[in-house]
């Protein structure tokens, strides 16, 4: 079987990305540290067994790109809003041969990479759907072997209740659903403490991550707030 990992990610352009932060972060600093957690989930990601493909929102250009790991290719995201985004990368893959694919962000830098083998892994057959949840109720991570477009037609993001509107729609399915581990995203000042504090008490690498950590005296300015 052939397992695809699609990678969705912005540019990091101030003011675009991880702007829930920038009551304690400047929306420079923000998107620095966004572009640490991008840099550093693709090196993960490109030793992970897997084909990986990196979807960037557009605009973007070569530029862009030039730290991208060679053993992964870059795609333009595709559509209008981001479920039909999410639904177009599925179809390049499972219409045009492939037998599994999982879509990943690329904001939660402690993520463990077992959790992303772990959704290939229950992947089993030809209708199959795995999510990771997230603590703020939406999921970092989505698997499927087969396209459901009612899991992305009309579909609402950005909200508490994305996870379960997802375990809805794919109830209304017949997939075969594997619910993984809970995860968290770094989106609030709140889950950046969070990931201060992991980064502290682990042996997780994320190494451009823990450099702007410091640079930036994070917990600091955590603190202070």
């Amino acid at each position: 079987m052939s397992n695809t990992l699609l990678v969705f990610a912005k540019i990091p352009r101030p003011g675009h990305v991880k702007t829930r932060l920038t009551p304690v972060l400047t929306p420079e600093e923000a998107a620095r540290l966004y572009r640490a957690f991008l840099r550093d989930a693709l090196d993960v990601y490109a030793d992970l067994p897997v084909d990986v493909r990196l979807y960037l929102a557009p605009p973007f250009t070569a530029d862009d790109v030039q730290a991208v790991p060679d053993a992964i290719s870059v795609h333009e995201q595709r559509g209008d809003g981001l479920g039909a985004r999410m639904k177009k990368a599925f179809r390049d893959v499972l219409v045009d041969g492939g037998t599994r694919a999982v879509i990943v962000g690329t904001d939660h830098p402690t993520l463990p990479p077992a959790f992303v083998e772990q959704a290939f892994t229950t992947l089993e057959g030809d209708r199959t759907v795995c999510i990771g949840p997230s603590d703020d109720g939406g999921y970092y991570l989505l698997g499927m072997t087969a396209v459901y477009p009612q899991l992305f037609d009309g579909m609402h993001y950005s909200h508490d209740d994305v996870f379960a509107d997802t375990l809805t729609r794919v109830g209304r399915t017949d997939a075969r659903l594997t619910v993984l581990p809970p995860w968290y995203d770094v989106d609030t000042p709140t889950a950046l403490q969070r990931l201060v504090d992991d980064l502290s008490t682990t042996d997780v690498a994320a190494p451009r991550t823990r450099t702007l950590i410091e640079d930036l005296d994070l917990d600091r300015l955590l603190q202070a707030e």
